[in-house]
């Protein structure tokens, strides 16, 4: 059960037991007990703070793979899992480890890895968290992440201009998966509500098809190309750089994940603030309303000749 559930449950016990103590007329037993429970309800309500996050998300679905509240199409279950596990490993390494590349292993898979730990009722539900251990940081990172693909999700269905605003933070390996889900989703002809925290996003069979298909029209197109100018450093924690072209235009973006991190060092010691040429995977994201958007990664600097 996500903080939002809890707290809408904790609400509709505490509007019945006010219900019931002006029932009670006053009785000098039963007026104090429900007084009594209502000042513990509004602590319980209290203590799970609004705009919360977990490391912890739920996927409801209803519409044609499920059977009322009985059980869901285990194809279904099984091809709609896997898209929705690799978002959320390659916007957590994206966004923790600096790095994501567009094939092959993520880095931190193990951290951001989700086990199915529940079946709620209620439509149909797979309760996905985070494996139990004592890395607190860890647990608040995927919480984040988590967060943030509820939003991507929930934008995908809203609007072309609130999808595009959303993926300003998002890599190109995060936006290949979620088109991977949604397509499950929307050929299923399901509906979906997503649950992490405080978050909550709800669409209908027709609302998931949209969503794919505004998807599914964002165009990625990468290219490798070669630009000169000053190179102005990685910080190796966030593995991000900067590069100042020759035509004063400032590029930031991530390192090539082929790129150990005694390469990156050495790129720092030799290449710092000199002139030199770079070469960069340039990915351009083309949206169905005509927005833009480039990101660059750095595969490596060498001398200009």
């Amino acid at each position: 059960m996500t903080s939002r559930t809890q707290r809408e449950k904790l609400n509709a016990l505490l509007v019945d037991t006010r219900r019931m103590q002006a029932l009670s007329g006053g009785h000098p037993l039963m007026a104090g007990a429900f007084a009594e429970r209502e000042e513990e309800l509004k602590a319980q309500i209290e203590s799970i703070p609004l705009g919360g996050k977990e490391a912890r998300t739920i996927l409801f679905f209803s519409g044609e793979p499920v059977q009322g509240s009985q059980g869901i199409d285990a194809s279904f279950a099984g091809r709609v899992l896997e898209p929705f596990q690799s978002m959320v490993m390659a916007d957590y390494a994206d966004r923790y480890h600096g790095v994501v590349g567009s094939r092959g292993r993520r880095v931190g898979e193990a951290d951001s890895r989700l086990l199915l730990t529940g079946l709620p009722r209620g439509s149909f539900g797979l309760e996905l968290s985070k494996a139990e251990n004592d890395e607190i940081f860890e647990e608040d990172q995927l919480a984040d992440t988590l967060s943030h693909v509820s939003r991507l999700v929930e934008s995908a269905a809203e609007s072309d201009e609130d999808f595009a605003a959303e993926l300003n933070d998002t890599a190109p390996r995060v936006i290949q998966n979620l088109r991977s889900f949604l397509e499950v989703v929307a050929r299923g002809k399901a509906g979906l509500r997503l649950e992490s925290g405080d978050y909550r996003c709800t669409m209908n069979p027709i609302q998931a098809s949209e969503a794919f298909e505004r998807v599914n029209s964002t165009i990625s197109n990468p290219e490798t190309v070669e630009k000169t100018g000053i190179f102005k450093g990685v910080l190796l924690e966030s593995w991000r750089f900067d590069f100042m072209t020759d035509d004063a235009h400032k590029i930031s973006g991530k390192i090539d994940d082929e790129l150990s991190a005694e390469q990156v060092a050495n790129l720092n010691r030799e290449f710092f603030d000199r002139q030199c040429k770079a070469v960069f995977e340039e990915t351009t994201v083309l949206f169905r309303n005509g927005r833009k958007r480039t990101t660059y990664i750095l595969k490596g600097l060498s001398e200009v000749s």
